[in-house]
C-alpha cells in the first residue's frame, strides 16, 4: 500500500510538473508578442535571460562575466532568445542614446526606461564577437545619456522622467542596475557606488515608513506627490531593481569593499516584502494598492515579481531572508498564478500597465514577472533538492 501511494504521489507530482512547464512555455510566448515599449523590451530581455539561459544571468553559478562565446558554440548554451531582444532595442535606439525608442511616430517620455535593455545589450558585447562594437557603441552611448543627459534632481538623483523631475518606483528597476551591471563589467566602482546611491536617493524620496513600502510618484517640480498610493507594482519594481543592484555589486571584484552598501539594499528590499506579505489578499495574491486608492483588486502582475524576489533572496541570503518568513506567501503566490494562465498564455488578473488602477488585458511585464518567478522558483527547489541530497547522504554515513 505504501509503494502505491509513493508512486501516485510521484506520478501526481509528474504531471503537475508538466503542467506548470506547460503553462510556462505558454507565459513565455505571450510575452514576446506583447512588447511594444521600452521598458518592456528590458524587462522582458530579463525574464528570458533568467528563465531560458540562467548561466548567463547575474544569478548562475559561474563567474562573471561570461567569457566570448568561440566562433563555433553549441546554441542550446548560447543566450539567443535575449540577444534577439537585445539587438532590437538597438535598431530602435534614438539619437540621444535611449534604447528601444524609436518606434511609432515618437520616442517614450522616461529618460530611464530605454536603460532597461541595457545590461542585455553590453551582454551582447560580450558574448558575440561579431558584432561587438555595435553592441558597445549602443550601451556606451545608453550609459552617457543617463549619466549626462537625463535630468537631474537638486540631491543628485537621476529623474525617471525626460522633462520633468519626477521620481517613480519603476524607475529603481529600469535604470540603476544597468549603471551597477556597466561597472561590473568594466570594473568600474564608481558606477557600483552610483547605482547604489541612486537607489538610495529614490529610497529617500519614495519610502512611507508607516507602511513599510514606497510611495509611487512625487514631482520634484512641485514638491508633491503625483501618485502616493502604495502600488504593488512599484514597489516590485523597487525590490527587483534593488536585488538586480545588490547582486551585482555582491559578485563584482569590489563585493567585499561594498559590503556595507549590499546589506543596506538587502535590508530595503526585505521590508519591502515584509510589508507586502503581510498586506495579501485572502486568494494568495497581493492588492494592486495596498494604501491609497478605492478597490484594491488582486494583481498577478505584481505578485509574481514580488514573489520572484523573495524566491532570489532565500536562495541568496537564506540568514537574512529566512524561508520561515517568506517561503509561504512566495508559494501561495506561484501556486496560484501558473495554474490560471489562459489558452493564450496569459497571466491574470493583472493592472493596466496604462492605467494603474484599472484591471488589463496584456502585461508584458507581469508576463516577465511569471518568468522571473519561475526561473527563482526553480532555482530554490534545485536549492532545496541538493540540500535534501546531502542531509540524506549525511545521515547514511553517519
Amino acid at each position: 500500500m505504501l509503494s502505491l501511494l509513493a508512486f501516485l504521489a510521484v506520478y501526481l507530482a509528474s504531471v503537475v510538473a508538466q503542467q506548470y512547464a506547460s503553462a510556462e512555455a505558454m507565459i513565455r510566448g505571450a510575452m514576446l508578442g506583447s512588447i511594444r515599449t521600452s521598458w518592456e523590451q528590458g524587462t522582458a530581455s530579463h525574464g528570458l535571460l533568467e528563465f531560458d539561459s540562467p548561466q548567463f544571468s547575474l544569478f548562475g553559478g559561474s563567474s562573471f562575466p561570461p567569457l566570448p562565446a568561440p566562433l563555433s558554440f553549441d546554441l542550446s548554451q548560447y543566450p539567443v532568445s535575449t540577444l534577439q531582444l537585445a539587438l532590437s532595442a538597438v535598431t530602435r535606439q534614438a539619437a540621444d542614446g535611449r534604447l528601444s525608442q524609436v518606434i511609432g511616430d515618437a520616442l517614450d517620455g522616461a529618460a530611464l526606461d530605454g536603460a532597461s535593455a541595457g545590461s542585455a545589450v553590453l551582454l551582447g558585447s560580450l558574448l558575440d564577437p561579431a558584432r561587438h562594437d555595435y553592441f558597445l557603441n549602443a550601451a556606451e552611448a545608453q550609459l552617457n545619456y543617463v549619466l549626462n543627459v537625463a535630468p537631474r534632481m537638486p540631491n543628485g538623483a537621476i529623474s525617471h522622467r525626460a522633462a520633468q523631475h519626477e521620481y517613480w518606483a519603476d524607475g529603481v528597476y529600469m535604470g540603476f542596475p544597468f549603471l551597477a551591471y556597466y561597472g561590473l563589467v568594466t570594473k568600474n566602482q564608481t558606477l557600483l557606488q552610483t547605482a547604489f546611491e541612486q537607489c538610495e536617493l529614490y529610497r529617500q524620496a519614495l519610502f512611507e515608513p508607516q507602511y513599510g513600502m514606497w510611495g509611487h510618484i512625487y514631482s520634484e517640480d512641485t514638491q508633491s506627490w503625483s501618485d502616493e498610493g502604495i502600488w504593488a507594482s512599484g514597489n516590485g519594481w523597487a525590490a527587483l531593481g534593488m536585488l538586480l543592484v545588490a547582486r551585482t555589486i555582491e559578485v563584482s571584484e569590489f563585493g567585499q569593499q561594498m559590503a556595507n552598501e549590499t546589506e543596506a539594499l538587502q535590508g530595503w528590499v526585505k521590508e519591502i516584502l515584509v510589508g507586502a506579505f503581510a498586506n495579501t489578499n485572502p486568494d494568495g495574491l497581493l492588492p494592486d494598492y495596498f494604501f491609497g486608492t478605492g478597490v484594491a483588486f488582486s494583481d498577478a502582475s505584481a505578485s509574481g515579481a514580488l514573489a520572484a524576489a523573495a524566491y532570489r533572496c532565500m536562495t541568496l541570503w537564506p540568514s537574512i531572508f529566512p524561508a520561515h518568513t517568506f517561503l509561504t506567501p512566495a508559494e501561495k503566490i506561484f501556486n496560484v498564478i501558473v495554474p490560471k494562465v489562459d489558452e493564450l498564455g496569459l497571466v491574470n488578473p493583472v493592472v493596466d500597465p496604462l492605467n494603474w488602477s484599472s484591471v488589463g488585458v496584456v502585461s508584458t511585464e507581469a508576463q516577465a514577472f511569471g518568468l522571473m518567478m519561475s526561473a527563482a522558483k526553480r532555482s530554490w527547489d534545485q536549492k532545496m533538492g541538493l540540500a535534501a541530497v546531502a542531509k540524506r547522504a549525511k545521515r547514511l554515513h553517519h
